[in-house]
């Protein structure tokens, strides 16, 4: 909105000539940082002192004798103050005309109420495994992915419709490489997959105060700098990287998120006030999946949210290859965390240490912009 304020009342000389600042994605990029920020510490205690009232709170789980059993009770549902804080301070900062800013806030929405539904289901059930069956869970993604698909490869709708280079969209770049392979019409089944695996990843960390949201603002800030680059000529040429007109605008967006989950991590640190439920992991798994799509790095959220991967993968080693494959356990728990929990180490050591390794990761993922 104060982009389009700019564009409306700009001249270049008088009172009004300062609203030139709010052309630059860098000006923008701070500003809805700590718009957000503010606007989640402010709205947080009245949000979760409604949760509350409203019996909105985490459900008990079968995790033996492990410390995270104590979260019960603990208000949920958090990532409606992620989700809410970042909407409203996007139509502040953000150009709400761009195609990339509407899809991917739409996407983190569509996500997003798929985990509401899923909380809501819990809370009613008044048990963590009452929400909705695996397999509706699943379908409810691959729909969200499908819409996505959608959105990207018709060239009428798909802001990915680069002139001079129509199969981008459709090409699939991967980190330490210069060229990227073009998939064709199998593209959608890979983005679809891509979702799902993206958004249960995210879910799949978050089960210790704090533990999802950071590594979760890591991978924002290194989309927001590949955004940057991806929409700009001049460095994306330089960069050997696909160049995406108006793709900058999600840089702003990322700057956003970042300080929505930071103001969520206000009252998410340990102990936490509050949890953010599905309601809040697959919005941002969905919506971080999203924006990676968009600046065409979806495998660099692999390496930049490598914990999420690392999670993700215990959980499919303990469920599909012990217990289903070899009739027994591999890992007295999963995911990772959980693990780890019972080797003795204290909750708080594991959150940091795992966030430890998530910023490795991420500065693995910045490492490529060069290295290729």
């Amino acid at each position: 909105m104060l982009f389009l304020l700019y564009r409306w009342l700009y001249v270049s000389e008088g009172p009004l000539e300062y609203l030139r600042l709010f052309r630059y994605l860098s000006v923008r990029t701070i500003g809805g940082a700590l718009c957000a920020f503010i606007i989640a510490v402010i709205v947080g205690p009245r949000l979760i002192a409604f949760l509350h009232r409203k019996g909105l709170r985490e459900q008990s789980r079968d995790v033996g004798n492990l410390a995270v059993s104590t979260k019960k009770g603990t208000p949920t549902m958090g990532g409606v103050l992620i989700l809410g804080s970042t909407l409203a301070s996007a139509v502040l900062w953000c150009n709400p005309m761009s195609r990339f800013v509407q899809i991917a806030l739409g996407c983190g929405l569509l996500f997003g109420g798929l985990g509401a539904c899923d909380d809501v289901l819990k809370m009613r059930a008044a048990a963590s495994e009452g929400g909705l069956p695996r397999k509706f869970k699943y379908l409810g993604q691959v729909a969200c992915g499908t819409i996505l698909a959608v959105l990207m490869l018709v060239p009428a709708v798909s802001p990915l419709a680069v002139e001079g280079n129509p199969a981008v969209a459709r090409t699939l770049y991967v980190p330490f490489l210069k060229t990227g392979l073009y998939l064709g019409v199998a593209y959608l089944g890979f983005l679809i997959i891509f979702m799902v695996l993206a958004s249960n990843a995210v879910n799949l960390t978050d089960g210790m105060d704090g533990l999802a949201i950071v590594p979760a603002i890591f991978v924002t800030l290194v989309l927001g700098v590949f955004a940057y680059v991806t929409g700009r000529e001049d460095w994306s040429v330089y960069l050997q990287y696909p160049y995406v007109p108006g793709a900058g605008e999600l840089m702003v967006l990322c700057g956003i998120l970042a300080g929505a989950g930071a103001g969520f991590l206000w009252f998410n640190a340990y102990p936490a006030s509050v949890m953010m439920g599905d309601t809040g992991s697959l919005a941002l798994g969905g919506l971080l999946g999203t924006i990676a799509v968009l600046i065409k790095q979806e495998l660099l959220f692999f390496v930049a949210g490598g914990l999420f991967v690392v999670e993700a993968l215990s959980t499919f080693v303990q469920d599909y290859l012990g217990l289903k494959l070899l009739g027994r356990r591999i890992l007295f728990r999963a995911p990772l965390h959980h693990s780890l929990l019972y080797r003795g180490v204290g909750e708080t050591k594991v959150t940091i240490r795992l966030w430890i390794i998530a910023a490795v990761f991420a500065v693995l993922a910045l490492a490529t912009l060069k290295l290729r």
